[in-house]
């Protein structure tokens, strides 16, 4: 007789508490949202950024989800040569006190090897070389192979202290603009507008505040003119000259190296501008620049500064931005005559730059269109602008056109096709979407670019506290959602699991086993218990 095996029942399955059930949920599907964000977002795979842009909405993808926007840049253009002379150190003043992002100085040469500031190598264009104390210096009026054969008072002709005999005038004459203030002020040196623009930003910018548009300090926009000129002329380096000044002055490497020049760290709704910027006409030359700048950082920086700032790389061929923040942001000029060759973006791909600033008339209807006022070719032109700019952003190159004027055309001022110099701005601003502009009123482009393109009349503001508390007012309704969204499928789940353990409890119960009579004594049949055994 076989024997009933009493152990054969099935374990039962364990019922998992609904609140950790709850937690795991909760814990896994934040978890998910948070790789699923970082995933989505284009700027978590951009390595960080040292240098400031020149671009001031462009800084991350967060200022535009909450709809902060900034005044493309104002360039006061050789200082607020409107209302002043042009590159005499009251214009460049001038410009400061009416909230210019940067002062612009056009650097050439003297005799002597002394950077001045001064926009044209001739000096008969904007000084009374050709009158000063009765013609002192007519003889030294000549002709010049390196500047086209033109007859002219050549800079690099003249000693530093020979200039500081010479009076600036306003270049634009006829009328168009205040002579009151000419024959007042002098040519300056190029030390001279950096001890201007370091006490202003150290010494005067903490007692009167800044625009919130920048959040940081003027900066120096520095073109170095002519190069070639100088270097036909007179076997002069522009660039090495610059370079040369830079690294002795006391108080350039504080003013526009060093800490000012790393923007990492800086939150999503604040921008600051990079402290020098330098541009010309030349390509060639910015590259040089380039070059020389990493084989001469420690003119410029100090090491323990560049360890600080993260950045271990300081002579590698990594992207400039990142690895060797202390190289300027350089720009190249462009010319009417360039803009629109065939081979323009090729060539323009090939240098390192950071901005290109064209000619106002490479984003403009062609004189011809305007006066054949047909609407169809003009909507065309502007529509090639458009591209024209959204190419330039495309391989992260800002916009800085030149030159806003408020005289009539005649006098390079407002083109035809504009009624006033406001329309002519909003037309930059708003359809083409630049990021900065060279203006000679800082006054008038300041406005508009307050304005904003929205209305006329309604400026976009960044309030900074309202924007923190909508941001943490998302956060945490987002966090209220992520975790009713899990209690639900907690308690759906729970419930289901805990049904169904009942269930199969219920299924596996094993059946009661018969009752045995121990009373009775069991026959054993010897033979079979002689075989087990």
């Amino acid at each position: 007789m076989s024997r009933i095996n009493s152990s054969s029942r099935r374990p039962s399955s364990v019922v998992v508490p609904p609140l950790l059930l709850l937690l795991l949920i909760t814990t896994t599907f934040n978890l998910l949202i948070k790789i699923s964000t970082a995933s989505a977002d284009p700027t978590s795979t951009i390595k960080k950024i040292n240098r400031c842009s020149l671009r001031p909405f462009h800084n991350n993808d967060k200022a535009n989800k909450y709809n902060i926007h900034r005044p493309p840049l104002i360039l006061g253009h050789r200082g607020a040569s409107f209302h002043i002379p042009e590159h005499t150190l009251p214009s460049y003043r001038l410009a400061l006190e009416l909230g210019a992002d940067f002062i612009e100085p056009d650097l050439v040469a003297t005799k002597d090897n002394v950077l001045v500031a001064i926009h044209d190598v001739d000096l008969n264009v904007t000084t009374n070389v050709h009158e000063y104390n009765d013609g002192e210096f007519q003889d030294r009026a000549r002709q010049s192979e390196a500047n086209g054969k033109k007859w002219g008072y050549y800079v690099n002709d003249f000693t530093w202290e020979e200039l500081q005999l010479l009076r600036v005038r306003q270049r634009v004459t006829g009328g168009a603009r205040y002579s009151g203030y000419d024959f007042l002020f002098q040519v300056p040196s190029f030390t001279q507008i950096v001890n201007l623009l370091h006490d202003w930003n150290t010494r005067e910018l903490p007692l009167i505040g800044r625009p919130s548009k920048t959040g940081g300090v003027t900066g120096l926009y520095v073109e170095l003119k002519k190069s070639y000129y100088f270097e036909q002329d007179g076997n002069v380096s522009l660039a090495d000259l610059f370079l040369d000044e830079l690294a002795q002055h006391p108080k350039a490497s504080d003013l526009l190296f060093d800490r000012v020049t790393l923007c990492d760290g800086l939150r999503y709704d604040e921008y600051r501008v990079p402290p020098l910027v330098l541009q010309s006409f030349e390509g060639e030359v910015l590259e040089y620049l380039r070059t020389k700048f990493k084989e001469r950082w420690m003119d410029f920086v100090e090491e323990d500064a560049i360890l600080a700032s993260g950045v271990v790389n300081a002579t590698g061929e990594e992207d400039d931005e990142v690895d060797h923040p202390w190289i300027p942001p350089l720009v190249l000029l462009v010319p009417e005559s360039m803009c629109h060759l065939e081979t323009f973006w090729f060539d323009v791909e090939s240098l390192h730059i950071s901005g290109l600033g064209p000619n106002k008339n490479c984003l403009l209807p062609s004189p011809n269109v305007i006066e054949s006022n047909d609407t169809v070719a003009i909507a065309r032109a502007k529509r090639e602008a458009q591209e024209w700019v959204a190419k330039a952003h495309s391989i992260r190159l800002a916009v800085h056109p030149y030159t806003i004027k408020l005289e009539t055309e005649e006098s390079g001022g407002v083109p035809e096709l504009f009624s006033s110099v406001e329309e002519e701005l909003r037309y930059y601003y708003c359809e083409l979407k630049i990021d900065g502009i060279f203006s000679e009123n800082i006054a008038v482009a300041q406005i508009i670019g307050a304005e904003g393109c929205d209305s006329e009349g309604s400026a976009p503001v960044v309030d900074k506290s309202s924007v923190c508390i909508k941001e943490e007012r998302n956060l945490w309704l987002f966090g209220v959602a992520f975790l009713a969204i899990g209690a639900f499928l907690a308690a759906i789940v729970s419930t289901y699991i805990t049904f169904y353990c009942r269930k199969e409890t219920d299924t596996n119960r094993p059946l009661p086993l018969p009752e045995v009579d121990t009373s009775l004594e069991l026959e054993h049949d010897d033979d079979d218990e002689e075989e087990i055994i």
